[in-house]
């Protein structure tokens, strides 16, 4: 998702990149709906190890690091039922009525298409998909307004304005990695004007997954809500806290797509969901700084006393950023699971605008205050080398042209980002970095490369195909040696879910929607 700042970057090449992007997040109060599931306790018991796992796509930035590139950019940018949905042997979704460019059809076609493509690369079982391209088709689809248009603005996630990112995730293995998108679902296309905060889209989806969704519980994402979230606020507020913030998406939906969940809780959706809340809008209204609009936006909720863990390892980020003052204004977005306090997590992001791996290495571990990452830095410097192309072939680089090199602009425009987990049963945040590997990297080809190379060298890849086949297999719509683009973030960080340690790695794509709309 794209994120209202000022970020310094270093160009991969021979071009030092400068340019403003538009971000979105804030959110609203209203439209609450109670959602409680009938789930009992063996089904909650046993569906409890599958809600811990995993990043978010919610805004995350490039990174630019001590040795690896030259030159600087500094840049101001302030700017996620009934019926069967079939699926054809390559992945492509067929809709069953003609097609409606101009609303869910379009976004069945194209979108619908790449989650299908993607879930096989993933190897997940049939029923599974079917149910969730169902939940995707009749659910999500007619709430995408109008097909993209020259003057459609431009939504929080996609780094070209499009409302997708997707991700493979990968736990130590190459074979049968998970799946997730965020969406951002305001209403863009035609634009809300009158009333730009409204969260009436989110509010839908909600409805259907309270009611469908494994263990589905509001509780902690209410609360986050009535902070940070300004939907019930006068048409005048709306409008002017979007003229001082310079973006209008309210909120952004993650769902993680489960196969397990169909054993688990029978008659359910495989899908569990997270929403993303920004600092900038209760930042502006209030004055405050945007990493203290995330620290007081949990100290406010009203049961964080019985979680001490969690205000544990918020004081540790407190601390951290406490000694480092020029942290305060990189909050970036707060984020929570749909289930029961005592098992969700909370996810603060940070962004970071330098240009040396030891300092980001210093963040990720806030300084040495989180235990046990040492064996982690050779991992995280080698993947951003890798992915960035330092092993890409010379003789398949070409020169850009001006048109090229103003689109690498906008890759320039995302800094680096940090995720900190807080959970009720660790005392200590768990961290993982975000980079953006386009800017640097001279086409997609080289950043699949580069993460195959990564997986093989720290022996992850164990059957399956490659990230490089799976992308191709995806997207068919350009070659990947074309441009950068396809990839966007590269996560990689301790895992959540295991108490034995290890790195998680995630791997996001976009559609290029609103470059390429695939009319």
């Amino acid at each position: 998702m794209q994120s209202p700042d000022v970020q310094t970057s270093k160009t991969p090449a021979k071009t030092i990149l400068k340019e403003t992007t538009t971000d979105t997040s804030s959110l609203t109060n209203g439209n609450h709906i109670n959602g409680n599931s009938d789930t009992d306790s063996e089904t909650s018991t046993q569906v409890e190890d599958q809600i811990n796992g995993g990043g978010l796509a919610l805004d995350k930035y490039p990174v630019d690091n001590e040795g690896l590139f030259n030159g600087l950019a500094s840049v101001k940018d302030e700017g996620l039922f009934n019926g069967h949905a079939p699926v054809s042997s390559n992945g492509v979704v067929n809709a069953q009525t003609p097609v409606n460019d101009n609303g869910s059809d379009y976004w069945w076609r194209t979108s619908g298409t790449d989650l299908s493509r993607m879930l096989q690369e993933a190897d997940c079982p049939e029923e599974a998909q079917r149910q969730f391209l169902d939940f995707y088709r009749e659910t999500l689809c007619p709430l995408l307004g109008g097909r993209p248009e020259k003057d459609s603005l431009p939504a929080a996630v996609g780094w070209d304005g499009n409302p997708f990112e997707y991700s493979f995730e990968f736990k130590g293995s190459t074979k049968n990695p998970g799946v997730r998108f965020v969406l951002d679902l305001s209403e863009l296309r035609p634009a809300d004007k009158e009333y730009p905060l409204s969260i009436a889209n989110s509010e839908n989806v909600l409805q259907t997954l309270a009611k469908r969704s494994p263990m589905f519980d509001d509780t902690w994402h209410r609360a986050l809500e009535r902070w940070f979230v300004y939907s019930n606020s006068s048409s005048r507020k709306q409008q002017a806290l979007v003229r001082q913030v310079g973006y209008q998406t309210p909120t952004i939906l993650g769902f993680d797509i489960n196969a397990k969940l169909l054993k688990l809780a029978p008659g359910m959706l495989p899908v569990m969901a997270k929403s993303y809340f920004p600092p900038c809008f209760v930042a502006a209204d209030r004055g405050f700084g945007r990493f203290q609009a995330l620290s007081l936006g949990i100290r406010q909720m009203p049961d964080i006393g019985s979680h001490p863990n969690i205000l544990l390892a918020l004081k540790t980020i407190e601390d951290f950023v406490q000694d480092n003052p020029k942290y305060e204004e990189c909050g970036r977005g707060m984020a929570t699971d749909f289930v029961k306090p005592g098992l969700a997590r909370l996810k603060v992001y940070m962004r970071y605008w330098g240009n040396s791996f030891e300092e980001m290495w210093d963040y990720y571990t806030l300084g040495g205050r989180i235990p046990d990452l040492d064996d982690d830095k050779e991992k995280l410097r080698d993947l951003i080398n890798m992915a960035r192309g330092r092993d890409y072939p010379v003789n398949k680089l070409r020169a850009e042209t001006p048109d090229e090199q103003r689109r690498r602009r906008m890759f320039g425009s995302k800094p680096t980002s940090m995720y900190f987990s807080l959970s009720p049963d660790k005392p200590y945040p768990i961290p993982k970095l975000y980079f953006y590997p386009a800017f640097q990297a001279p086409n997609d080809e080289a950043i699949a490369q580069g993460l195959d190379a990564w997986l093989r060298k720290y022996e992850w890849y164990d059957g399956g195909k490659t990230v490089e086949e799976r992308t191709k297999n995806v997207f068919t719509y350009r070659r990947l040696d074309e441009k950068p683009g396809i990839f966007t973030f590269i996560g990689i960080g301790r895992k959540e879910d295991s108490n034995t340690g290890g790195l998680s790695l995630q791997v996001y794509v976009t559609p290029e929607l609103y470059e390429s709309p695939r009319h």
